[in-house]
């Protein structure tokens, strides 16, 4: 087993002060699948009542609506984490949302590119697990070989189709179009948002959250597959919250109120503890 502490800050400047911001967060890892939370912590700054709620896929959700005007917003979640205590779910929960996530909606779109994509990655059997989970894997390594990873080229808004066209992208792309594919294919997945740890310097991951896909494998339950690297997801994963897509997942999302423009700064710092 493994334990992580993740400090992940977002930082919000307008040109102009704003009247009211309205924001949803999911920045608290779950128990379960293999990890277990020791520990979390949210601050807003500045201060404001921050409420919490369970969504409709399980996430650990929190929101907040900061009245007052603002010109910066600062909300940092801290966060203790062990993982590997076990690998997938079990079949008998979660199987009342199976059939949400064989289901499309930009941005992950059923396309014949995405058909063409997944026609040689077909299962032999789609009710035997080993025959799905190795066609999954095949196809987590193609994505990534195939396809560059490129932070300059697509944006949080970018569907599936775009990240064909341009054979490139970012983690999050990777794991709409494993979505994308994975449906065609008749099998269910899903998004997921997180943290990866890539052993560096003194123990600590530098840089933003991570994105992956869970599969439903008959028998086993869910399983994660990451295309950006291409590896099964492993106990250096920290699964944060799952949806349909970006959208359900999303880390932070919100509105304000007034006639400024806003920039967006994002970053995690991972640091393994045991």
């Amino acid at each position: 087993m493994r334990r992580f502490e993740i400090v992940h800050t977002t930082r919000f400047e307008y040109s102009a002060p704003i009247s009211e911001t309205v924001m949803e967060v999911r920045l608290q890892p779950p128990d379960g699948h293999g990890q277990r939370g020791l520990g979390f912590k949210l601050e807003v700054s500045p201060r404001v009542e921050v409420h919490s709620f369970q969504d409709g896929y399980g996430n650990l959700s929190h929101y907040f609506n900061l009245l007052r005007d603002h010109q910066r917003l600062r909300v940092t979640s801290r966060s203790l984490v062990e993982t590997g205590r076990g690998d997938g779910q079990g079949p008998g929960r979660d199987a009342g949302l199976v059939q949400d996530f064989l289901r499309y909606r930009p941005p992950v779109l059923d396309v014949p590119a995405v058909r063409r994509l997944a026609h040689p990655f077909s299962p032999t059997d789609l009710g035997s697990g080993p025959a799905v989970e190795a066609a999954l894997d095949e196809l987590t390594v193609a994505i990534s070989r195939d396809f560059t990873y490129d932070p300059a080229v697509t944006t949080v808004y970018s569907a599936v189709d775009e990240v064909l066209r341009l054979r490139a992208g970012v983690c999050q792309d990777f794991a709409h179009l494993f979505l994308a594919t994975a449906r065609a294919l008749g099998i269910p997945a899903r998004y997921v948002s997180g943290y990866i740890y890539v052993p560096g310097e003194g123990g600590v991951t530098v840089g933003a959250s991570h994105a992956w896909a869970e599969a439903w494998i008959p028998g086993r339950g869910w399983l994660g597959y990451d295309a950006t690297h291409p590896i099964r997801a492993s106990e250096n994963h920290v699964r944060v919250a799952v949806g349909r897509d970006y959208r359900d997942a999303a880390p932070t999302r919100g509105v304000y109120v007034g006639a400024a423009t806003g920039t967006m700064d994002v970053s995690v710092r991972t640091r393994l503890v045991g």
